[in-house]
């Protein structure tokens, strides 16, 4: 799975001890997000960190 380098920083900006937290946490923020470019980088690296199995994305 490619990730773009924002999508990337917003992984490490809401960085948790598990992905099931990471996720919560992006998921919390998007709907405040007003910024449409934003705020699509956020769903979209939602999307792809999702598709990761947990193993692999520790």
């Amino acid at each position: 799975m490619k990730f773009s380098k924002n999508e990337l920083n917003v992984i490490y900006q809401n960085a948790a001890p598990t992905k099931a937290e990471t996720l919560a946490g992006m998921k919390e923020i998007v709907p405040v997000i007003k910024d449409i470019l934003t705020k699509a980088i956020v769903e979209n690296a939602i999307r792809k960190l999702e598709k990761i199995p947990e193993p692999e994305c520790s």
